[in-house]
């Protein structure tokens, strides 16, 4: 079943009377596979569900495909060569092993003609989601590196090797093994896609290729697969997401039923009559229109500026009108895309002495010294994982109160294949 889902029309509670419909039904929770886009939405729907049964759930599978991917790999991490204990690298550590690899590779990572670390992981990313070839993607949204093809496609085979070498994967090798075991291993296949029975799919624009490929696998089977998106909110295309896995979906399962989700909850019938104009231009859509549950109120607003700094000014200009006519500043909030765009906002504010509250910034897990007792646990964990003890290495003491730099813990032994955990600290 594939279910369109207008903005604002419910769709989370579609997705969450469907498992609640399922286990009512006295299917086992283990049977119920939930994959979402994002960690917060799997646990929102799971609440839901708990508070509509009025008990908790145990066994259900939910969560990203990549949080998914991770347990099965726990379970499955032999049988594509990996231990069970392997560590989940995140960007940073990611990068910094890149790095390391084109220095190994002979390129100078100083110089402004080659691409950082933070590039090429998004080069090698892009490749793998889109199943392309690296010299493709470097041709196709990097051609000022096109030089240096040869020599990024043996880094990216020195960063692969590395990662296995130290028993580690990228959030990318989630779904690339994730899928391997799937294609390559037709025991494993089975014994997954016969457990799980249904399997529903949220925010399905934003899918891949890899994770279309993945759900087409574990629904083979039993032919529950129940899918939930909207074509005209697909905006992730340079992470990679291909909205034809949507559009193509009646094409691809043959006789699957289509219903659309066209009542809005959320916003008024003036917002909704300029949302259908805009996305009436879609060349390739499923046609549908929003119609408002709420009544009639203001119309939207649009201005164009040609500077952020114009836009901040404009902005600073309503709030301090509206804060004249006696509206407090604590009802006013100004909604950005991003960190970065708001930093001529925040110049504009304090230049007109205009207190505002932050809310954004850094996460919790980015901070230098969560990282670094993460990286402790991590070494704990898996012995081999280069990353973690590059990070560790330089906070320790040498014997003459000197401390590890980051070069000589490049060439440490402490993370080579034979080592065991040394006692740190």
């Amino acid at each position: 079943m594939l279910v369109l889902a207008g903005a604002g029309s419910g769709k989370t509670r579609v997705i969450t009377y469907r498992v609640a419909y399922l286990l009512e039904k006295s299917i086992a929770p283990s049977a119920i596979l939930l994959l979402t886009f994002t960690n917060k939405a799997a646990k929102e729907m799971l609440t839901r569900v708990e508070k509509l049964m009025g008990e908790k759930v145990k066994g259900l599978w939910s969560g990203t495909f990549h949080s998914v991917a991770s347990r099965v790999l726990r379970v499955e991490a032999n049988a594509i060569g990996f231990e069970k204990n392997f560590t989940i690298m995140d960007q940073d550590d990611a990068e910094v092993l890149l790095k390391h690899c084109l220095q190994e590779e002979g390129l100078d990572t100083k110089s402004k003609k080659t691409p950082a670390a933070s590039t090429l992981l998004s080069m090698v990313s892009y490749a793998r989601n889109t199943e392309l070839p690296l010299d493709e993607v470097i041709e196709l949204k990097y051609p000022r590196f096109m030089a240096f093809t040869d020599a990024l496609k043996s880094v990216a085979e020195r960063y692969k090797r590395e990662k296995r070498r130290a028993n580690v994967m990228d959030f990318d090798d989630l779904l690339t093994y994730w899928l391997e075991l799937l294609e390559d291993h037709e025991a494993i296949r089975n014994k997954w896609a016969e457990q799980f029975k249904y399997i529903l799919v949220d925010e399905f624009q934003d899918t891949n290729k890899l994770q279309a490929k993945i759900v087409r696998l574990l629904a083979e089977t039993n032919k529950n697969l129940f899918v939930v998106g909207d074509d005209a909110q697909s905006i992730y295309s340079f992470r990679a997401a291909d909205i034809h896995n949507i559009l193509n979906f009646p094409k691809e399962f043959v006789g699957a039923k289509t219903f659309k989700l066209e009542i809005n909850y959320r916003s008024s019938p003036e917002i909704l009559l300029l949302a259908n104009g805009v996305i009436s231009q879609n060349k390739k859509q499923f046609k549908k229109t929003l119609k408002a549950h709420h009544a009639s109120n203001v119309k939207p607003h649009v201005m164009g500026h040609m500077t952020p700094a114009q836009e901040a000014q404009y902005i600073v200009q309503k709030v301090a009108r509206s804060a004249s006519a006696g509206r407090p500043l604590a009802s006013m909030a100004a909604l950005f895309r991003s960190a970065f765009a708001a930093r001529a906002l925040e110049m504009e504010l304090v230049k007109n002495n205009i207190p505002y509250e932050f809310r954004g910034g850094m996460r919790f897990f980015d901070r230098a010294h969560i990282k670094d007792v993460l990286g402790f646990l991590r070494i704990i964990s898996n012995h081999k994982d280069r990353m973690a003890w590059l990070r560790v290495l330089p906070l320790q003491a040498d014997y003459g109160s000197r401390r590890f730099g980051s070069r000589l813990a490049k060439y440490c032994k402490c993370f080579t294949a034979r080592s065991r955990p040394h006692r740190l600290g």
